[in-house]
């Protein structure tokens, strides 16, 4: 197990209470991945204020709710109490190496895989000891790989003030009287933006497309409650209006905030959450921009041909999918794009799993428990996978159901339908457990006239 994140902890729940043996091999001192402020791995990115943007509820996994005693939105620091809490309740602990950091996974000629591992900080080479595993189950995270645009906006090089990613970011005090440009439209550039506009002279927030933004509460309840409500079962046709009068009605017209109407329906995009962006777009401390277009010294020119002086920039422009220790011959996702059977397996690689890179609205870690009873099941032999060719072919057809849905972006590269994916999960996992008692299933997951994973 590479990681002891959200997603590595849930994994290693299971595989504990199977009595399934692993170790999990964790770079930070402490678990809790992104969730660990200031984690000494490196590769958190949460800033000081930070709250969940999902409900408890949408937080909690599926064997463990978040204590009644915690808000709606919780701070940072009681999801990592309650991730802290949950290895110790399911025993975890003993199974946690921290502080060692994987270099390599490889896969071997006869069959498993050489993973190679050392104390971080350990002098190099000399320190790296190796293991050999019949399974390895990726699960080092998604938001830790800060990406920038790419191409640069024309002129980044000379512009002289400060500039940051979003992962950089711990607080608005640095940005107090400056003229401080967020880039990004997603719910780390909305909440920043909305934190530093109470202490900057200025604020501007950049966004290529225009987005729907969520405000938390919808009708008295958590909006990432709707996942669960009557109004998830309706066809997406009209599910997504449905959804954008809902909108309409809670929180006004985007032209109220000074927006542009977005293009695409509220549910084509991994939605934007955020109260305190449309209170400080409506009070005037935000001024919306298009695109940019370049900088200059100490200036920044927008698609719509104006120009604003600037003083700082914030990029909050979403992170990269890598997987260092995976040699990009072996497994990488190019564009955001991951070949993934059901998003977990890469069909011709064998005892290779991952972890966590289904992207849904509206819930966190519930989904994480039973992604790994299946990743269990195919480790301990109860379910089959169907052949290679059959996976390959049910990505295929994933991929042109999720190209008409979804924006194409690299951000939605790995969304997901809440819904969609339980339910492809659990029709796997029936035909699976077919397969390994020799079974042959009915029409299924990969060869039926309605695929489990064409749904997702």
């Amino acid at each position: 197990m590479i990681g002891a994140g959200p997603s590595g902890l849930a994994a290693s729940k299971v595989l504990a209470s199977r009595g399934i043996p692993f170790d999990c091999f964790e770079a930070g001192s402490g678990i809790g991945g992104l969730w660990r402020y200031g984690n000494d791995n490196g590769m958190s990115g949460i800033y000081a204020s930070l709250h969940a943007n999902l409900s408890k509820e949408g937080m909690s996994f599926s064997s463990l709710a978040m204590p009644e005693t915690y808000p709606v939105f919780p701070h940072h620091s009681k999801v990592l109490a309650y991730l802290e809490d949950y290895a110790t309740s399911f025993g975890l602990r003993p199974h946690l190496t921290l502080g060692t950091e994987v270099t390599s996974v490889r896969p071997l000629d006869e069959g498993g895989w050489e993973v190679a591992h050392r104390r971080r900080g350990d002098a190099p080479a000399t320190e790296v000891r190796t293991q050999r595993y019949t399974e390895v189950v990726v699960a080092n995270g998604h938001h830790w790989n800060p990406r920038l645009p790419d191409p640069a906006v024309p002129g980044a090089e000379t512009f002289e003030g400060p500039t940051v990613h979003s992962h950089g970011y711990r607080s608005p005090e640095p940005y107090a009287g400056l003229r401080v440009l967020v880039i990004g439209m997603g719910n780390s550039a909305c909440e920043i933006a909305a934190e530093i506009s109470r202490t900057a002279a200025r604020t501007f927030l950049s966004a290529r497309d225009a987005a729907h933004v969520f405000p938390k509460m919808l009708l008295g309840r958590p909006a990432d409650h709707l996942v669960q409500s009557p109004l998830s079962g309706l066809p997406r046709f009209l599910k997504g209006p449905a959804t954008a009068l809902l909108l309409r009605l809670t929180r006004g017209a985007p032209a109220q905030y000074g927006l542009p109407d977005p293009v695409r329906g509220p549910l084509a995009a991994h939605p934007s959450s955020s109260d305190e962006l449309l209170v400080q777009l409506a009070r005037g401390a935000i001024t919306p921009k298009p695109g940019v277009s370049s900088f200059g010294r100490d200036t920044a020119a927008f698609t719509d041909g104006t120009r604003e002086a600037v003083d700082a920039v914030v990029y909050a422009t979403g992170y990269s999918l890598s997987f260092p220790f995976l040699d990009p011959s072996v497994f990488a996702a190019p564009h955001g794009r991951t070949e993934l059977y059901l998003r977990t397996v890469p069909p011709r690689l064998p005892g290779l799993y991952f972890m966590g890179l289904a992207q849904p609205a509206g819930v966190a870690f519930p989904l994480l428990e039973p992604q790994a009873e299946w990743v269990a099941d195919l480790i301990a032999g109860t379910a089959a996978l169907p052949s290679p060719s059959d996976m390959t072919r049910a990505i295929t057809r994933e991929w042109q159901r999720h190209e008409k849905t979804y924006v194409s972006t690299y951000r939605h590269g790995i969304e997901i339908d809440v819904r969609a994916y339980r339910r492809a999960l659990r029709r796997e996992l029936r035909a699976g457990r077919r397969r390994a008692r020799g079974v042959v299933p009915q029409p299924s997951a990969v060869t039926g006239p309605a695929p489990a994973a064409e749904a997702v």
